[in-house]
């Protein structure tokens, strides 16, 4: 991650910071003492290290470091700009409660809420606790950890801290240069299907039969840019066996070089595929129109259908 961006989310963090603090002596009526900013000043934040999502059944750990990583995977190429956008543009509104018996019926307890906690400089900088949706619609209840007092949040942040794990990963299977494919090799249990691209086109190896621009492109669409709908769960990952998969393909560039081997599991109902990287341990699944648009035969590509008798 570049030195920018951990600057830019530190900066954010600051800001929130004080703008909490702000809140805290606007909203204080000489009651008690008051809270000052949390330790931070423009000029002066540490680089962020994580920033940690907690509910009552899940927890979403976001590390910083080359790339962002989310529970140890591989997270969201923007996930860093996210974060930084999300602590840049929280606003907190009006207070809303000083009395902690309010916090069970405004979702602000560890039970009820979302914790969003903040790491930087090896230490804690930001801990709060977001609760339920108030009557404005952009807005949640939201509490920092130790105190009493409950105030709005507006911003993209309520709706990052409600992501789940999933959410934050990156879903992105393959992205190549659809210029760049040379051959195209598709393996099944029976069959092979190789597909090779000159100047006139594609064609079917061996025997040079046209491939129809038409059957060619939602195949070409996909490779460019296959994106997953999901992950396989551990679980269920563990038990997969690709040793006879639904089927294999390779996108070689120019001079042969691989450019992506990708393996395909049929799933249960025909409701979609699972799918591998080769080399990969990741289990993504995409949709069966996805993998059928793939997936294609020597017919699919060049029109020929067999007659019946």
């Amino acid at each position: 991650m570049s030195d920018r961006l951990l600057k830019t989310l530190a900066a954010a963090l600051a800001l929130l910071v004080i703008a909490w603090g702000v809140a805290r002596l606007v909203s204080s009526r000489g009651g008690g003492p008051e809270s000052a900013p949390f330790g931070l000043t423009a000029g002066t934040e540490p680089e962020l290290d994580s920033v940690v999502v907690a509910g009552a059944a899940d927890t979403v750990r976001l590390v910083a470091g080359d790339g962002w990583t989310v529970n140890e995977h591989e997270a969201l190429p923007d996930a860093g700009e996210s974060l930084g956008q999300a602590l840049e543009s929280a606003q907190l509104g009006a207070l809303v409660s000083r009395n902690p018996e309010n916090h069970e019926r405004l979702g602000v307890t560890g039970a009820k809420g979302r914790r969003l906690t903040v790491y930087a400089g090896g230490e804690t900088r930001l801990s709060l606790i977001i609760g339920g949706r108030a009557d404005v619609f952009d807005r949640s209840y939201v509490r920092r950890e130790g105190d009493d007092e409950v105030y709005t949040l507006q911003g993209s942040l309520v709706n990052l801290a409600n992501r789940k794990v999933d959410d934050w990963r990156n879903k992105e299977i393959l992205n190549a240069n659809r210029g760049d494919m040379q051959r195209i090799e598709l393996a099944y249990a029976e069959d092979t299907v190789v597909l090779v691209r000159d100047s006139a086109g594609w064609s079917l190896e061996p025997g040079s039969a046209v491939a129809e621009p038409g059957a060619m492109e939602p195949l070409l669409s996909q490779l460019a840019n296959l994106r997953a709908i999901g992950f396989a769960a551990d679980s269920i990952a563990d038990t997969l066996s690709w040793a006879t998969p639904t089927g294999r393909v390779r996108v070689l560039g120019p001079g042969g070089a691989e450019l992506a081997e990708l393996v395909f599991l049929e799933r249960e109902e025909g409701i979609g595929y699972f799918v591998r990287r080769g080399g990969s341990p990741v289990v993504y699944t995409i949709s069966a129109y996805t993998g059928e648009s793939i997936l294609k035969r020597e017919e699919d590509l060049t029109g020929a259908q067999e007659v019946s008798g």
